[in-house]
C-alpha cells in the first residue's frame, strides 16, 4: 500500500468500522481480504504486533508506511479516543494530499513538454545552423553586435546548464527524501521560516496541527500540562516535542498559555489571542479545533494559489525561449541586407 490514495481509502475504511463498533482486530481482518498481494503476510504481522500490545501508531507506520503526520495523528488518537474519526480526517488529508500531487503533474507535464521541444531546438541551432551562419558572416566580412553574441552564448550554453540542473535535481531531491528526519530539525525549520512563503506554509501547518490535537485532548478531560506532556513523548514529528517542551516550560516559569505560545517561532501570531479568547469564555478546546480548521483551508487556498501561477509562469519562460530562438536567427540576416 505505496500509493498515498490508497492509503487514504485504507484509513477511511478502518474509521468506518471502528465507528461502527468494530475492533481495530476485527476491521484489519475485514478489510485485508486473503488473496490480494501481500495481504496475508500484513495480517499476520499485525495480529503478532497486536498480541504483543504493539501500539496501533506503531503499527500504521512499520506496516503501512504512513507519513509521519498521520502516523502522529494516531498516536495522539490513542490517548483522547476519537480513533474511528481520527482515520477518517487522515484518510482525507492523504487523498487531498493525492489529489494535489496530481493537479500539479497536471500543470507541469504539458508546460515541460514544451521547455523539453525549446530545448531541443536549441540544440539542433547549436550544432547546425549557427556553425552554417557563422561561417556565412565570416565569408562576407559581416561582424555581429555584442548583444547578438550573447544571445548566440545563451542559446548554445542554456541546454548544458538545463541538463546540469537536472542532474543536480535528480541526486538531490533523493538525498533529502532519504535523509529528512535529519535534514529538516527544529533549527533547519526556524531557518526556513525567515522566507515568506516558506514561513507561511511552516507555520500555518504547525499551527494547524498543534491546535486540533491540542483541542482533542482537552474536549476529552485531559488537563493542559498532562496534554503537552502526551505531545511531548510522541517521536514521530521533532518539532511538535520541541514545542511541547517550550510550552511546559513556559508554564512552570508561571507565564499564562497564551503568552508561552507568543513565543513559539512556529506559530501563527493569532493563537495567541485565540488560547487567551478560549480561556476567558472557556471554549478552548472549541476555538482551538475551529482555528485549525481556519488554518488547514488558508492552507489549501494558498496552495491553488500558487497551482494557478505555475503554469502561466513556464508558459512565459517557454515564449522567451522562442523568442531568442528567432532573434538569434532573423536580426543578424536583418542587418546583414541592410548593410548591402
Amino acid at each position: 500500500m505505496k500509493k498515498m490514495d490508497d492509503q487514504g481509502k485504507f484509513l477511511k475504511r478502518t474509521g468506518d468500522l471502528l465507528e461502527k463498533g468494530y475492533t481495530f482486530s476485527e476491521a484489519i481482518d475485514f478489510l485485508l481480504v486473503p488473496g490480494r498481494n501481500g495481504s496475508g503476510k500484513l495480517k499476520k504481522r499485525i495480529n503478532n504486533s497486536l498480541q504483543k500490545g504493539e501500539p496501533i501508531s506503531s503499527i500504521f507506520d512499520r506496516q503501512f508506511n504512513m507519513p509521519k503526520q498521520v502516523s502522529a495523528q494516531i498516536y495522539f488518537a490513542e490517548h483522547h479516543g476519537e480513533m474511528g474519526a481520527t482515520l477518517k480526517e487522515a484518510g482525507d488529508y492523504l487523498q487531498k494530499m493525492s489529489e494535489g500531487r496530481q493537479k500539479l503533474l497536471k500543470v507541469l507535464q504539458y508546460p515541460l513538454f514544451l521547455v523539453l521541444i525549446a530545448i531541443m531546438l536549441m540544440v539542433l541551432l547549436s550544432r547546425i545552423l549557427f556553425p552554417r551562419f557563422q561561417s556565412l558572416y565570416h565569408s562576407l566580412g559581416y561582424d555581429q553586435a555584442d548583444n547578438f553574441n550573447y544571445l548566440f552564448w545563451f542559446i548554445e550554453s542554456f541546454p548544458s546548464y538545463f541538463l546540469g540542473f537536472i542532474l543536480i535535481a535528480s541526486m538531490t531531491v533523493p538525498f533529502i527524501y532519504i535523509f529528512k528526519n535529519k535534514l529538516f530539525q527544529v533549527g533547519h525549520i526556524t531557518f526556513l521560516t525567515n522566507f515568506p512563503l516558506l514561513s507561511f506554509f511552516i507555520k500555518h501547518g504547525q499551527t494547524h496541527f498543534f491546535a486540533r490535537e491540542l483541542s482533542f485532548l482537552l474536549k476529552n478531560g485531559v488537563s493542559i500540562t498532562e496534554s503537552l506532556n502526551i505531545i511531548e513523548r510522541q517521536t514521530y514529528r521533532p518539532t511538535l516535542q520541541y514545542i511541547s517542551k517550550d510550552l511546559l516550560k513556559g508554564l512552570k516559569e508561571g507565564r499564562p498559555l497564551y503568552d508561552c505560545t507568543a513565543k513559539i517561532p512556529f506559530f501563527q501570531e493569532e493563537l495567541s489571542y485565540v488560547v487567551s479568547h478560549g480561556q476567558k469564555n472557556g471554549r478552548l478546546a472549541d476555538e482551538l479545533k475551529l482555528y485549525s480548521e481556519i488554518c488547514f483551508s488558508e492552507l489549501e487556498e494558498k496552495g491553488n494559489r500558487l497551482l494557478k501561477y505555475i503554469q502561466p509562469a513556464i508558459f512565459t519562460f517557454v515564449g522567451l525561449f522562442i523568442m531568442a530562438i528567432y532573434f538569434s536567427i532573423m536580426m543578424p540576416l536583418f542587418q546583414m541586407m541592410q548593410g548591402i
